[in-house]
């Protein structure tokens, strides 16, 4: 992503009717009280990321314990009806999927032709005169006897429907190549995920970045890296190992406390965000308030030098001021963006760096 998203708007995702955020910086800070929608903020920046993916779609389902499919078996009453069951907590209200009006839209303000849209369908397939498979859209199922539930993905005027089958996810699809974009939750990575990252990035300038990222928690650690495996563990899981000061043998990452672990996960996925997203979730998990301000001016000084935009939502006031004070004290472009319930209407109210005060009193 060689631009930063200047703009994003939301609707019919989640719990956002329409959510519209007419600026945006380099570093955003999401804050609000408890289910105003902050998690769903980062998913629908992830969705559109992703171009909207369906395995992507799953994943998010799969997270909140919202998926209930018999995905993979061949196909009866009760499997469309778990499809549905599971799909409609993506669609703002979560009501029941028709196919009529259930659509999703995701982009920057005034850009057609970046906007992301998806909407609920059914189709039937058939096969055509030379045994080709085909599918045709149908407005609902009752007009055809093999209908079944499915996603039209497009953006701008590129479009694709997808079946909601095993084999169907898994189906490539030709769009724009995607921005780069690594969204750490508020559970963290898990130890595959890890691997992963650590591999893109080993060797290479980032590392440095990592360590000093993990010396803001532990100044004595010296070096890192992925060694060895869990027992039983899937191929590629290895485990974090230190070098700390003072020690002749390494140390497992894990050993040192969540604080350590939490900021390796952030530099981590800021390392394998380059030139794209970083979406962290309720980022001070594990961090003690008196190092906020300098992950914040870490997280700020290598999104610029890595040209990565962060979205980051916390609970904590503590982190709130931290970014406030590490903002002011750098070059960066940092926003806070405060979400708020009202007459049931998500609404947001966007601080510069400069409005401390009326961020604080509002």
């Amino acid at each position: 992503m060689s631009d930063l998203l200047s703009s994003f708007e939301i609707c019919g995702f989640r719990a956002f009717e329409y959510l519209s955020l007419e600026r945006l910086g380099r570093v955003n800070l999401i804050v609000g009280k408890n289910n105003v929608g902050k998690t769903s903020l980062l998913e629908a920046l992830w969705v559109y990321a992703n171009r909207g993916a369906p395995p992507v779609l799953w994943s998010l389902l799969e997270g909140r314990e919202e998926s209930r499919p018999l995905i993979g078996r061949s196909p009866d009453e009760e499997d469309i009806e778990n499809l549905l069951l599971s799909l409609r907590y993506l669609f703002y209200g979560r009501n029941e999927l028709t196919g009529a009006a259930q659509a999703i839209r995701l982009g920057p303000l005034n850009s057609a032709d970046q906007s992301l849209s998806i909407k609920f369908t059914w189709v039937e397939n058939f096969l055509d005169e030379k045994g080709t498979r085909r599918q045709v859209e149908v407005s609902q199922p009752g007009d055809a006897p093999n209908a079944r539930p499915a996603l039209k993905i497009a953006i701008g005027p590129v479009e694709y429907i997808t079946g909601l089958e095993r084999r169907s996810l898994q189906e490539t699809f030709a769009f724009p190549l995607q921005p780069k974009c690594a969204f750490l939750q508020a559970n963290g990575f898990s130890p595959l995920e890890i691997s992963r990252l650590w591999d893109n990035i080993t060797l290479g300038d980032s590392e440095e970045d990592v360590l000093a990222a993990l010396q803001l928690v532990e100044p004595g650690i010296e070096r890192i890296n992925l060694v060895g495996s869990y027992p039983n563990a899937r191929a590629k899981e290895r485990i974090a190992m230190v070098k700390r000061k003072g020690l002749r043998s390494p140390l497992p990452l894990r050993s040192l406390g969540e604080g350590v672990n939490r900021i390796f996960g952030i530099s981590l996925a800021l390392a394998n965000a380059k030139d794209g997203l970083l979406l962290v979730d309720e980022i001070e998990n594990g961090l003690h308030y008196s190092i906020h301000q300098e992950a914040w001016r870490f997280i700020l000084d290598v999104a610029h030098k890595l040209n990565v935009q962060v979205f980051a939502a916390t609970h904590s006031w503590d982190c709130v001021t931290a970014f406030q004070r590490a903002a002011q004290a750098s070059q960066q472009d940092g926003l806070v963006i405060r979400l708020e319930n009202k007459k049931d209407k998500i609404l947001p109210t966007i601080f510069d760096k400069e409005d401390k005060d009326s961020l604080y009193h509002d």
